[in-house]
């Protein structure tokens, strides 16, 4: 069994960017064209993950001081909050994933050298600490990536709206 096997690594497809946000609490608004039901799980436009509580206390118990659960009022749905993922890990794997970086001709000079993008993510399980379930990798923090541990604790409460992808990924290509 391979280290991201025995960690059960995943990318959640849910996602502030590793610093401890202080706001009380939040308020989103709502229109009519939203159904009823909002799934337990789903992201803002800038990738921050947003749950219902019985979800969120669900990854906190897992997660611990990883995330930081913040209250949110939406209108027209009780009990939500902000996955604030406090934790960032270097372990995107460049031999494994697919990717793109800044250059100093691009119209953002500035990033140069930074991931621009990444189309498919794999990650070095080794760099990652045991203690890690609930994290964004340093670099590319777009991506939230959860521990099957969460993954595990998500389901048991009937997490609607999650979409997990493997970045373990196989052996190295040649």
């Amino acid at each position: 069994m391979s280290p991201g096997e025995e960690l059960g690594l995943t990318r959640s497809q849910s996602g502030a960017w590793g610093r401890r946000v202080d706001v009380g609490s939040a308020t989103v608004g709502r229109d009519d064209a939203w159904p009823s039901i909002l799934p337990a799980v789903g992201l803002t436009s800038f990738a921050v993950p947003v749950a219902t509580r019985v979800l969120a206390e669900a990854v906190s118990r897992v997660a611990g001081n990883d995330v930081q659960c913040i209250d949110l009022d939406v209108a027209g749905q009780q009990g939500m909050m902000v996955l604030n993922s406090l934790r960032i890990v270097s372990c995107l794997d460049e031999r494994r994933s697919e990717f793109l970086k800044w250059t100093k001709n691009d119209h953002r000079a500035d990033l140069a050298g930074q991931y621009r993008q990444v189309t498919n993510l794999v990650v070095d399980c080794e760099r990652i600490p045991r203690d890690a379930h609930f994290f964004r990798i340093d670099g590319w923090r777009v991506a939230l990536i959860v521990s099957a541990d969460v993954r595990e604790a998500m389901e048991s409460v009937g997490c609607l709206g999650a979409k997990f992808v493997d970045v373990v990924g196989g052996p190295p290509s040649t």
